[in-house]
């Protein structure tokens, strides 16, 4: 779980599809559920940093809302 701006983050690796769902919560309820369109072996990280998801979904066009 990551904490980033006023948000805390949790993200979810789907090695098989290499997606990442990431699960945005506001005093602990859930507000928003992204995941990411399908990465490349090479693009495909394990390893996330609270910069790395801020930059990910500020800057990043490689995910989409999930309803």
């Amino acid at each position: 779980m990551f904490k980033t701006d006023s948000r805390t983050h949790t993200i979810t690796l789907n090695h098989r599809a290499r997606t990442y769902t990431i699960r945005a919560y506001e005093n602990g309820k859930l507000i928003a559920k992204y995941r990411s369109y399908p990465q490349s072996k090479e693009e495909f990280s394990e390893y996330w940093t609270e910069n790395d998801i801020r930059n990910f979904l500020r800057y990043s066009g490689d995910y989409y809302e999930v309803k």
